[in-house]
């Protein structure tokens, strides 16, 4: 049976990592492999970084945007509507959800930009098939590789570090797949230290590793092992260096979302050369007494990228460092009978920064029933947008390579 590279740089790969017992980070890399590298734009510093936050379960945008002086609003949310006096006023039509006081912290410093109505056309409101499309930037096909992944491939070229990209969370996703590019996921930094067991076991695993390193790069696929031994080692050792070396006053909540961000903070602070982290946070899927539960994570969310930003301002970065949040659907406009919402479409993203133009972006769509598309909120600005402003302005890329086409800029950068 033929092999291709690929197909044995993943395998092999997986099975470095089971036979030594390395951290799960490593058996998700695949190593670059060739390819052609982009041209940026030169008017873009090198130096940004954009961290993407992925809400799972399908947030539901309304109340968390809230059209509070919306009397359609009232109407089809009687028992889950949040009171105008409850709501944090931005205009006179719209407000966050009363957890988000952090948000409009970040809003009243001028570092908050929120893209409304944010869709794909035809939309899904399958869990899995919905993600997919968000991560991989494809609503009329299914993509063999994610919209950072196809990033990460065309910057491999040159890069100083083989953690130009880092997923942080127990699994990888659709959206970091690459074809070329290196691309970790770290479960962790509290016990990264422990790599091998501290016994004769992990010492005998450890110097088979150390012998893959020393390995003859010139017998089959010896390269690829020995560039797999030297990029584990050079990574490992640049990430101890950056704990040592995180220094923070911020005070971040317990919560997992508040920890993550840190963990962002802290590898940001120790200049890895990385261009995309990604972070995951559940929870979101709120058929049921939604109320106080999504109160409760949209408090989480707001408390966590407030102080991760003002974790970015203490290390002089908060203008080089962008966080662009999502979900894969919005909620249906009515409340079912558990006092919670179904899936739905259209929602919001938020997009936070101290090198952005505040404000609000795209229009809220319309909640008449009249103009909904069976019982959903119709999309009025195509996520794909939101990339393509990220990608040209913010990272200085080629928001066509990547995404297969051109779409609107939305300004806020």
């Amino acid at each position: 049976m033929s092999l291709s590279r690929r197909s044995f740089v993943k395998q092999a790969a997986a099975t470095v990592a089971v036979g030594l017992a390395v951290p799960p980070w490593l058996s998700k890399m695949v190593w670059a492999d060739g390819g052609a590298a982009m041209n940026f734009h030169k008017d873009v510093p090198d130096d940004r970084i954009l961290v993407v936050v992925q809400l799972s379960g399908g947030n539901d945008g309304i109340n968390t945007v809230v059209p509070y002086a919306d009397d359609n609003y009232r109407k089809f949310r009687p028992i889950i509507g949040i009171a105008d006096t409850d709501v944090i006023h931005l205009t006179d039509k719209i407000g966050l959800n009363p957890g988000m006081t952090s948000m409009k912290t970040l809003w009243d410093q001028g570092n908050l930009a929120i893209v409304q109505g944010v869709g794909y056309p035809n939309p899904n409101r399958s869990h899995f098939r919905s993600m997919e499309i968000w991560q991989t930037a494809a609503p009329d096909r299914l993509a063999t590789e994610g919209w950072v992944g196809r990033y990460l491939d065309a910057v491999r070229e040159g890069r100083v570090s083989p953690l130009t990209g880092i997923n942080l969370g127990d699994e990888s996703n659709a959206a970091i797949v690459s074809n070329h590019a290196a691309i970790p996921t770290i479960q962790g930094l509290a016990n990264f230290g422990m790599i091998f067991p501290q016994n004769t076991q992990g010492e005998a695993r450890e110097a088979a590793l150390r012998q893959v390193q020393l390995a003859d790069s010139n017998t089959p696929y010896g390269a690829f092992f020995k560039q797999t031994a030297d990029e584990f080692y050079e990574s490992r050792d640049k990430i101890h260096a950056g704990l040592a070396n995180y220094k923070s006053t911020t005070r971040y909540a317990p919560d997992g979302f508040s920890q993550g961000m840190q963990e962002v903070a802290t590898l940001i602070a120790a200049n890895l050369g990385t261009k995309i982290f990604y972070i995951s946070y559940g929870g979101f899927d709120t058929h049921t007494q939604q109320v106080y539960r999504h109160q409760q994570l949209l408090k989480q969310v707001s408390d966590g990228l407030l102080s991760f930003m003002t974790d970015m301002k203490q290390q002089g970065k908060d203008e080089k460092v962008m966080v662009m949040t999502f979900s894969e659907f919005g909620r249906r406009v009515g409340e079912n009978a558990s006092h919670g919402t179904d899936h739905g479409t259209a929602s919001e993203m938020f997009v936070v920064s101290g090198g952005l133009k505040k404000g609000l972006y795209g229009a809220y769509p319309s909640l008449d029933p009249s103009d909904l598309d069976q019982g959903d909120l119709k999309f009025t600005t195509d996520f794909r947008s939101v990339y393509a402003t990220v990608l040209d302005k913010w990272l200085g890329a080629d928001s066509e390579r990547v995404l297969g086409d051109k779409y609107d800029d939305q300004s806020f950068v």
